[in-house]
């Protein structure tokens, strides 16, 4: 398959399908307790990403999937809506940063809550506060820490009632 920044074609399937099944499950899926909230992780660092993903998917009511370059951000918010993004300000091609200008400027993803993870803080602080970020982790950070960003910037959807039998 095509190999784009490390990604093939079968990741990027992988990726879209994850989403699509994502928001599906959580505006259809009424046999569900919980709907899901859609967590993208942009992140190239595969196992940094891996670890993130399994965190928040280890809490009720969230689904992550990990991505690992802005093209493929945007490939994969273009299949499927998110509820908030993690974002490393280090990528590939394309930064972090530009990645957050570019979906600022996009009607469809301007409310994204994103969350910043980089390990040189210092370099970017004054590019993310010019821009009104207030949250960002800087790595190595404490995985409870950032699912309780998580947890902030994106709630969980209250519990959804079981369907009562009518006699």
């Amino acid at each position: 398959g095509r190999i784009r920044s490390g990604t093939t074609d079968g990741d990027q399937q992988r990726v879209r399908g994850v989403m699509k099944r994502a928001t599906r499950k959580r505006a259809t899926d009424r046999n569900e307790h919980q709907r899901m909230r859609v967590v993208l992780v942009v992140e190239d660092d595969k196992p940094i990403g891996d670890v993130v993903v399994d965190a928040i998917n280890d809490e009720a009511g969230y689904t992550a999937v990990r991505v690992g370059n802005a093209t493929d951000a945007m490939e994969a918010l273009g299949s499927a809506p998110a509820d908030l993004i993690v974002l490393d300000i280090h990528l590939p091609g394309m930064s972090g940063v530009e990645l957050f200008d570019r979906l600022r400027s996009d009607d469809r993803y301007r409310h994204v809550p994103v969350i910043f993870e980089t390990g040189t803080m210092h370099e970017h602080v004054q590019a993310l506060r010019d821009r009104g970020v207030a949250m960002y982790v800087r790595k190595p950070f404490d995985l409870s820490d950032l699912v309780s960003y998580v947890k902030r910037l994106a709630p969980p959807f209250p519990p959804l009632r079981a369907a009562t039998p009518r006699s």
